[in-house]
């Protein structure tokens, strides 16, 4: 879903900072988010323990009570803070100041754990700038509910999303997912119209918990194979989508080689003239060696950040 009426103000390591007059229930629809929250107060901050009664003081003059109307019961709460530069203070130490400023308001308000509070704000610190806000959403959010399964290694759903967006879905696609897992890309492309589409892997466990996550719904053929041998024809194919292997997922690096030039040869195979392919990796030279030789040409990189790792989004067409 896109927001219509968005104005980017500004994006910075991983995050987007965006106006809207879309109510909240229409905003929980967007799909390649991890989290929203709402900025509350964005502040200057010095970088020293000294600086941090200020902080709590800057705290203390907001006004958060719209963050508790319409809840029943023990107001409780509790914040997350992060940091970025040359600061003597930690970010606990920043949070626990962020919490001074909360309780020094809202005298009737507990500080709680996670499982127990009410509400979660988030102190961010960047060299000088602290962005302090009121986080919108939960866990169930980013991982689309608490029935969704997961094999190892499997992406979020909002990086899964992207891929999809990236690929341009549209109505008369047939797309595959060649390395599917907990089938986490494909469940993202049935938000979208399709016409056919078709994943497979060779973990048994995966492919179960892909099953569940997709449902019983029409025209998707979900199957153990191999991504060297698929079961498909040349030049049936419109989109192909895939997280490859890489990492913990590959016992030997050297194997990716050959591992990835069977993968992309039969990507090239089964794409029609102008099909594209979204591949994400953390092994450039080896997809580019391996794509060229498929003569899919790469026609874009995204690099992004998960879980530690900087693997590259190549948009691919084959001519």
């Amino acid at each position: 879903m896109k927001i219509t009426d968005a104005h980017i103000l500004e994006s910075a390591r991983g995050k987007v900072f965006f106006a809207s007059a879309c109510s909240l229930d229409r905003l929980m629809a967007l799909r390649t988010a991890d989290n929203l929250y709402r900025v509350i107060d964005r502040f200057e901050v010095g970088p020293h323990r000294i600086h941090l009664p200020a902080l709590t003081e800057r705290i203390a003059r907001l006004d958060l009570s719209f963050a508790m109307n319409g809840l029943a019961g023990e107001r409780c709460f509790r914040v997350n803070a992060s940091r970025r530069g040359k600061q003597s203070y930690s970010r606990f130490e920043a949070a626990e100041a962020a919490r001074a400023g909360i309780a020094k308001r809202y005298k009737d308000w507990r500080f709680g754990e996670a499982d127990e509070s009410n509400v979660e704000f988030r102190l961010d610190i960047d060299d000088s700038e602290a962005t302090f806000s009121l986080r919108l959403t939960d866990a169930a959010f980013r991982y689309r509910g608490a029935d969704r399964q997961f094999a190892p290694a499997a992406l979020r759903p909002p990086v899964a999303h992207a891929m999809v967006r990236l690929s341009d879905p549209e109505e008369a696609d047939v797309f595959v997912d060649p390395c599917c897992g907990s089938g986490t890309i494909v469940a993202e492309r049935l938000q979208y119209p399709y016409a056919r589409i078709a994943g497979g892997d060779l973990s048994p466990e995966a492919l179960k918990a892909a099953l569940v996550n997709v449902k019983d719904r029409p025209n998707i053929d979900l199957r153990e194979w191999d991504a060297r041998r698929l079961p498909l024809d040349a030049g049936s194919v419109d989109k192909v989508a895939a997280n490859l292997p890489f990492g913990v997922q590959i016992g030997r690096k050297e194997d990716i080689p050959e591992l990835y030039r069977g993968l992309l040869k039969e990507t090239g195979r089964i794409l029609r003239k102008g099909g594209v392919a979204v591949m994400l990796t953390e092994c450039p030279e080896e997809l580019l060696a391996s794509a060229e030789a498929a003569s899919l040409f790469c026609v874009r990189t995204i690099t992004v950040s998960l879980k530690g790792h900087r693997p590259t989004l190549f948009l691919l067409r084959r001519g």
